[in-house]
């Protein structure tokens, strides 16, 4: 299990130092389709405040709080410039994940999924304040039209992550997913990506499967569930 969670926490930051080159350079593909809505130009919806976003966040399933904790994000200068090998990619993880620099800095929680033989998932949930959501979304479509192979560096070898664009929900105002899969002892390592903009928020939702173990997907319906707090919470 220590094994599992070092080679998750590589996958969702890519961190490290200076990185090697990458072991091909792939052609560049067509720009990534996604769901939009009309209202996807717009970000019409007011910004939520920390506090507003723990209370939109999805509810837990027990009085046990340590099974979905749901953490406030303190504000953080972090420099992407050397997390991973390609650019493209590491403009789509910073957006994705709410560790671009951003002025005024977002709201950001976290929620962590624990499921009983299996690795859970998470979600991040920012709100942007002006027309940051929208700017931030596009940098994850951009992000992903180009990206499709990065290195990072690890403890033992280097993270090769490869990056799939999958079929994006019909939720929010727009919305991409994708899978990064990687070789490692214990079988190939898939973090599913779901990224969806509603209003002022972008909601990222990831989920980790090990070997071919684990549930390969987050519940669509905690997604559209998680969506639809974060739509009522704007009005």
């Amino acid at each position: 299990m220590p094994a599992l969670v070092a080679v998750a926490t590589l996958a969702v930051a890519g961190c490290g130092a200076d990185p090697g080159k990458p072991a091909f350079e792939p052609a560049r593909p067509a720009p990534v389709a996604a769901s939009v809505s009309p209202s996807a130009a717009a970000s019409a919806s007011r910004p939520l405040t920390a506090e507003q976003l723990v209370a939109a966040a999805l509810p837990q399933e027990s009085p046990d709080a340590d099974r979905h904790p749901v953490s406030v994000r303190e504000p953080q200068v972090v420099d992407w410039k050397d997390q991973t090998s390609d650019p493209a990619c590491r403009q789509l993880l910073a957006a994705a994940h709410a560790r671009r620099p951003s002025q005024p800095a977002p709201a950001v929680v976290d929620q962590t999924f624990n499921r009983e033989n299996d690795n859970g998932g998470r979600s991040t949930l920012a709100s942007y304040g002006n027309s940051g959501a929208v700017a931030v979304f596009e940098e994850v479509r951009e992000g992903l039209s180009t990206c499709r192979y990065y290195e990072s560096p690890a403890p033992t070898t280097p993270y090769k992550g490869t990056v799939t664009v999958d079929t994006a929900p019909k939720l929010g105002d727009e919305a991409v997913q994708f899978e990064i899969t990687a070789p490692t002892e214990v079988g190939p390592h898939v973090t599913q990506y779901t990224v969806i903009r509603t209003g002022s928020v972008v909601a990222t939702f990831t989920k980790l499967s090990v070997g071919g173990r684990d549930i390969r997907a987050f519940p669509p319906s905690m997604i559209a569930q998680q969506v639809s707090l974060l739509q009522q919470a704007q009005r």
